[in-house]
Formats: C-alpha cells, sequence, structure tokens
C-alpha cells in the first residue's frame, strides 16, 4: 500500500495530473481547502449528524449542493473545479453529491465495488470527488483502491445487505476477481482525491 505527498494544482501540472489520472484511474492526495474553510464545513457536516456521524437523516444523504449553500461551495470551490477539470475538461455537471461518515468506533465499511455498476451513466467519463473534513487514514479506514482497475471489465457484484456496509445494498466485488495491488489514498483535512467510476475501490 501506498500514499502520495500533496501538490499544489497548477496549470503547469495539469496535463501531468491527466496522465496519472489516465494511467492509474486516481489522483491523491490533492490539496483543495484551507484551514477555515475545513472548519466550517465539517461544522456544518457535524450539525446535520451530530458528533458521532449518526444522526444524519437519509435523505441529507445524497444531493446535498442542492439543499445546502456550504455544499454548493464545496461543489463550486475553485479548487475542487481546477482539479476536476484536469482530469475531464470543462462543461462540467455536478451529478450528485453525498456524505459518508464513519462514527468513532463505529464497525460501518464500504465494500470493494465500481461505481458504474449502479450509477446508470453513459459514457464512462465520470469522477468522484472526495473531500475529507478530518484525517482519513488506514487506520481509520481510508479509502484504498485497486491502480489501473478502471482500464479493466465491469466486474460481477454481489449484494450482501450487510447491515454495516454503507452502500446500499452492500454490493461487493469477489476478492478472487481484482487485481492484488491496493493503494490507501490517504488524506489530511482538506485534502482531497478524485477517482474513475470504473476504478475498484472501497474502505
Amino acid at each position: 500500500m501506498h500514499a502520495a505527498t500533496a501538490q499544489p494544482i497548477t496549470k503547469a501540472s495539469t496535463s501531468s495530473l491527466a496522465r496519472r489520472y489516465q494511467r492509474d484511474g486516481y489522483l491523491c492526495p490533492l490539496p483543495v481547502l484551507d484551514e477555515a474553510e475545513t472548519v466550517a464545513a465539517r461544522a456544518q457536516v457535524l450539525a446535520l449528524a451530530g458528533l458521532d456521524g449518526a444522526e444524519l437523516p437519509r435523505h441529507f444523504k445524497h444531493k446535498l449542493h442542492l439543499m445546502f449553500r456550504w455544499a454548493d461551495g464545496l461543489v463550486h470551490h475553485p479548487r475542487v473545479l481546477d482539479a476536476v477539470q484536469a482530469v475531464l475538461g470543462p462543461n462540467l455537471l455536478c451529478w450528485t453529491s453525498n456524505l459518508l461518515i464513519k462514527g468513532p468506533g463505529h464497525p460501518t465499511f464500504v465494500s470493494w465495488h465500481q461505481d458504474a455498476s449502479y450509477w446508470g451513466l453513459d459514457p464512462h467519463e465520470v469522477v468522484t470527488a472526495w473531500i475529507a473534513l478530518t484525517p482519513s487514514t488506514t487506520e481509520s479506514g481510508c479509502v484504498a483502491v485497486r491502480p489501473g482497475s478502471h482500464c479493466g471489465p465491469q466486474l460481477a457484484h454481489v449484494d450482501t445487505h450487510h447491515p454495516n456496509n454503507l452502500l446500499t445494498r452492500g454490493q461487493s466485488i469477489p476478492e478472487e476477481m481484482m487485481t492484488p495491488e491496493i493503494a490507501d489514498l490517504v488524506l489530511g483535512p482538506g485534502e482531497m482525491s478524485l477517482h474513475h467510476i470504473m476504478l475498484v475501490h472501497g474502505s
């Protein structure tokens, strides 16, 4: 497992970011929020979900940017847009926004899966931008990916309906179908990762 060092996003680095993304299917870490912005966004999430993340109503888990000005601000943040445009180009559309929260000591997890299996979007020119508001480490269950798996086929998923799985049906790819290499997307508060809709990932 490995993690990269955060680098500021500049116009000169755009082509390099695009090449890395096309090769690996992800970029991490990307600094997007300063300390004040991170603290403000975290306070908004805690106001919705409570200190342990257990109080978030289901109808607040998706398309937050259509309900809350602070979430819309994250979607339109210049450094978020710079990174996304580096891999997708201009004329962007935000399809959804949501919160995935693992409270302290909670047994929740996200099984290995590909977003493309369930989102029904075509073509697959779609990227997920994941912004950490608290430290996201290997120990705390950060997102992990199978590098390069976005170039492979759409894999079969099994619905497990596991009660601790944060996915809607507990959808999971059997281990024997996946590549062995794993990369942990370790993020500090205010940093972001990007991953392709076909990339195998979980946490």
